[in-house]
């Protein structure tokens, strides 16, 4: 299956909250996101993991978050659920993600 993989970001002080009301937006079961510790001038950042038939641009719209421009990434069925959360790795200088059981 295919997924994009972006990044939302949101001021710190509601960022525990509305990560995952957002969470719950792009599905029940997805993989957890990667967050970023203590973002640029009080805001944190996530990278999520979602299903490229999610309507991810609508959704953070609605909740007024910008979003970067996703990257589609090629996973097996199986890992797309909440055991797998997603990593980045810099390795050879290139940023891969990856998602890793839990």
């Amino acid at each position: 299956m295919y997924v994009n993989i972006f990044s939302v970001t949101v001021p710190s002080n509601i960022s525990k909250i509305a990560m995952k009301e957002l969470s719950k937006e792009f599905g029940e079961n997805i993989p957890k996101s990667l967050p970023f510790e203590d973002g640029f001038l009080y805001f944190t950042t996530h990278i999520f993991c979602v299903d490229t038939n999610v309507n991810i641009e609508e959704i953070c719209k609605k909740y007024n978050y910008d979003i970067n421009k996703p990257y589609k990434i090629k996973i097996e069925d199986y890992m797309y659920n909440n055991n797998y959360t997603l990593h980045i790795s810099y390795e050879k200088k290139v940023i891969e993600y990856y998602l890793e059981l839990e």
